[in-house]
């Protein structure tokens, strides 16, 4: 079955304009400089500018990855509003320009003449009344006093050192390894919250490493302010899988690169442009040194695709009871979670097989919808205008997830979904596609009384208890500290 390849989602004009903006020459990165700094503000003012995504066009000392170069800088806004505007004293300038942009267009920008129609008009819908405070006190501010500029920086290069928890021995021989500056590279990406349109989202966002790389919800919350309207699966023992990725099987496992691609550019996943997200990776030197180390050439697209699924495709888990006990240690499954082996393999096994406990196809199972798709605005305006992109035919008429069909468009896909994987499946609720299940518990008494299984609250019990045997002890994941984000001076390392 053939997959629709997805089309790329662009970020927007504003992406547009910062790429532009950002897209200098990049060369030996020995002597770069950063934006202004000043003293930083609190963690609910910081919290406040990067719900708003200010830091994607505006340098503003003190707030971080503040850098952006297509609105004016606003380092001296606190003196500057003043005499902005006739009639109207600073606060009330900066907060007129936050609520209608449009308003009143600054005389200068980075690239030149400032352009229109490029901030947000919605931010008073965006933001409470007391996020636009905050965002308005900090700036009001920003006089130019206390604001250096940072002194000239020398690169510090990573030390090509494999992930701990990317050395893990493996409960199979994986497909697929790769280099560990390949890895390590990986997982800086990975964690760096400037790959999103926002810079305020990363990877680990939503699948967190402390949550089995799940971010542990129902529902995924999905890019800033938009709520998805499926479960978020662990990227663990992802390069086993030899079918198809998501719920709804829309892409090819072997071509995983391309599947880290469409959750970096679509809207409501990372809302971002590759070629802005390249321009930021080359202002990071220690990056610009990764990426030689990694690929034996400089930041790119590609390249940023590729180390990430490096990453991803090194997770994999150790031995789990289940594996060693088949290994011939009758020791490693208790007398309840052999007696739930029996039932498994007599009732769960034929769509549970493989190396993932998965046969990659696709069923309607009959799961209950989830109803806090369609009590939440945000997410059935994210449902509706997904399936569209997808081209499913009559999609403002769904009132439940379609599944399969909405990729295939065929009648006998409706409310299909993939086989979930079962490694790792005790650390990684709540189950099924929409999250509905909170417990094995819940998931065994759903299947037995939808396939009539007639199992007893014994057998129940042992069921679930074998299913917690198909887990493993997880390493501990530390999140890399990000290197610094220096901009480089216009026309400098060629």
């Amino acid at each position: 079955m053939k997959r629709p390849p997805f089309k790329w989602l662009l970020a927007g004009a504003t992406a547009l304009f910062l790429a532009l903006a950002l897209g200098m020459a990049y060369g030996s990165p020995t002597a770069v400089f950063s934006a202004q700094t000043a003293d930083p503000p609190d963690q609910a003012t910081q919290a406040a500018f990067a719900n708003a995504g200010c830091a994607g066009c505006h340098t503003i000392p003190g707030v971080d990855n503040a850098v952006g170069q297509v609105g004016p800088d606003l380092s001296n806004i606190g003196s500057d509003a003043a005499n902005r505007k006739s009639g109207q004293d600073a606060e009330a300038y900066i907060r007129e320009s936050i609520l209608d942009p449009n308003a009143f267009i600054a005389p200068e920008c980075p690239a030149g003449e400032c352009p229109q129609n490029v901030m947000p008009p919605n931010m008073g819908e965006r933001l409470s009344d007391a996020e636009i405070d905050l965002i308005v006190g900090h700036l009001l501010s920003l006089t130019g006093e206390g604001v250096t500029s940072a002194p000239a920086y020398e690169l510090v290069p990573i030390a090509i050192e494999r992930p701990p928890e990317t050395a893990v021995t493996p409960f199979a021989e994986p497909p697929k390894t790769y280099d560990d500056a390949q890895v390590l590279l990986g997982k800086y990406l990975f964690f760096d919250p400037r790959i999103s349109g926002d810079a305020n989202l990363s990877c680990a966002s939503c699948h967190q490493p402390d949550k089995a790389f799940t971010d542990g919800e129902a529902l995924n919350q999905g890019y800033t302010n938009t709520g998805y309207f499926r479960n978020a699966p662990t990227l663990y023992n992802t390069v086993y899988n030899d079918g198809y990725l998501y719920w709804d099987g829309r892409m090819d496992a072997l071509d995983m690169p391309t599947t880290v691609r469409d959750h970096i550019t679509e809207a409501h996943f990372m809302n971002q442009d590759g070629r802005l997200m390249t321009e930021r990776v080359k202002q990071v030197p220690e990056y610009v040194q990764l990426f030689q180390d990694a690929w034996g050439k400089g930041p790119s697209f590609g390249g940023i695709l590729k180390s990430i699924t490096a990453y991803v495709h090194s997770l994999n888990t150790g031995a789990t009871p289940y594996d060693e006990y088949l290994a011939g240690n009758e020791d490693a499954l208790s007398e309840d979670a052999k007696a739930g082996l029996e039932l498994f393999q007599a009732n769960c096994a034929s769509c549970h097989s493989g190396d993932l406990l998965s046969d990659g196809q696709f069923y309607n199972t009959g799961v209950p919808q989830n109803g806090d798709i369609w009590a939440d605005p945000e997410r059935h305006i994210v449902f509706r205008r997904f399936f569209r992109q997808l081209g499913a035919p009559n999609y403002r008429a769904y009132t439940e997830d379609p599944g399969l069909y909405g990729v295939t468009k065929d009648e006998a896909d409706w409310g299909a979904f993939r086989t979930a994987p079962l490694r790792e499946i005790a650390q990684t609720a709540p189950y099924m596609h929409n999250g509905v299940f909170n417990t094995l518990e819940e998931v065994v008494q759903f299947y037995n009384d939808r396939l009539e299984l007639e199992l007893s609250p014994d057998e129940i019990g042992q069921l679930v208890t074998f299913l917690e045997s198909l887990s493993s002890d997880l390493p501990e994941v530390t999140p890399t500290d990000q290197p610094a984000y220096q901009l480089r001076t216009l026309g400098e390392n060629k």
